[in-house]
């Protein structure tokens, strides 16, 4: 049995908790939905595509780490604006989808395309009958709302949240719009760019699914297959993702410098946390240094003590659990200490 030595939630974090368990229950059906489709494209990868001969979706590096640190002077306390950031620390949104969906779309190419092949959509956004949509890849806690000529139906909702996603990836350069400068419709057959989004010196390459050869790091396929890419928040994608970039390298453990996150990867100490969440929903394994304390206090800190970082090791095998059963639980466990 495991033992959690972290502090009971505060009245605060507990307020979160218990919004955060409301929308996993109440996007249930639409959770299962959503990763029953992406399991099925899974199943029916094409033969010659990455996803069928790996098991994994290879992103690039520069989605996450940047070469050159963010100039100036940032720290815990005032991170590198977004500008300065790689492009998945500058996706996240409250209650938007845009990371989500760009990973989705990478997973969604890589089901159907070769190494070195360049996709193109021809999925539609939203479409009735059997035909997996775009909208069908997204979960949503969205309820109808309205009555008369102001309702508004879950499906209409959703397909707002989606465009709202696509305009901001096509804003940091990650999706292009063939068709939009179309009056309707123009988001339909958008076509992903390179991972490294915005470029200062021109516009951003096409997207070729990643050769071997090429600076990569690799997701779990449960991520998308047993619909941890639903339940997951902003800040806890954002985590993994370094994780997997250090696990690419590192395999057996590794330590993430301050200077790294912050400056190269724009990660602050909120996201950097979420290795608490992820031992609980065992995704990763943290090793406490001894000069740390379970509160995150350091021995002499200020006088001499060093912040040594933890050392933290994915479990990518985590990754094949049902992720809404793991994350509600463990949710519903925090609230009844």
């Amino acid at each position: 049995m495991t033992i959690d030595f972290t502090q009971p939630p505060s009245p605060r974090e507990r307020q979160r908790l218990e919004v955060r368990l409301r929308r996993l229950y109440a996007a249930q059906e639409s959770y299962a939905r959503a990763t029953a489709n992406l399991a099925t494209l899974a199943k029916t990868s094409t033969t010659s595509s990455v996803v069928a001969k790996t098991g994994w979706v290879r992103v690039r590096d520069p989605f996450v780490y940047r070469p050159a640190a963010a100039p100036g002077d940032w720290s815990d306390r005032k991170l590198p604006p977004k500008e300065l950031r790689p492009p998945a620390a500058r996706l996240g949104t409250p209650r938007g989808a845009a990371l989500r969906l760009l990973l989705i779309a990478l997973f969604e190419a890589q089901t159907r395309t070769r190494a070195g092949g360049q996709p193109d959509n021809p999925r539609p956004l939203q479409a009735p009958g059997d035909v997996i949509a775009w909208a069908d890849l997204l979960a949503t806690d969205a309820k109808p709302s309205g009555k008369g000529r102001t309702y508004m139906s879950v499906a209409a909702k959703k397909g707002r949240h989606l465009f709202s996603a696509i305009e901001l990836l096509h804003d940091e350069d990650l999706v292009a719009l063939p068709n939009g400068d179309a009056s309707r419709n123009k988001h339909d057959g958008f076509l992903l760019n390179h991972e490294g989004g915005k470029r200062v010196s021109g516009p951003n390459d096409v997207y070729v699914v990643p050769r071997m050869t090429e600076a990569h790091l690799l997701l779990p396929l449960g991520l998308f297959t047993q619909g941890w890419i639903h339940v997951l928040e902003d800040s806890e994608l954002r985590y993994l993702l370094m994780l997997c970039y250090f696990h690419r390298r590192e395999s057996d453990g590794f330590k993430v410098p301050s200077a790294t996150r912050l400056l190269h990867m724009g990660i602050g100490p909120d996201a950097y946390e979420r290795h608490t969440w992820f031992s609980r929903f065992d995704l990763n394994e943290v090793t406490i240094d001894k000069a740390r304390h379970f509160n995150g206090t350091v021995d002499d800190y200020g006088d001499g003590g060093v912040a040594i970082p933890h050392t933290l090791r994915l479990l990518p095998e985590g990754f094949e659990q049902d992720a809404l059963m793991v994350v509600s639980t463990a949710v519903e466990d925090q609230l009844a200490r």
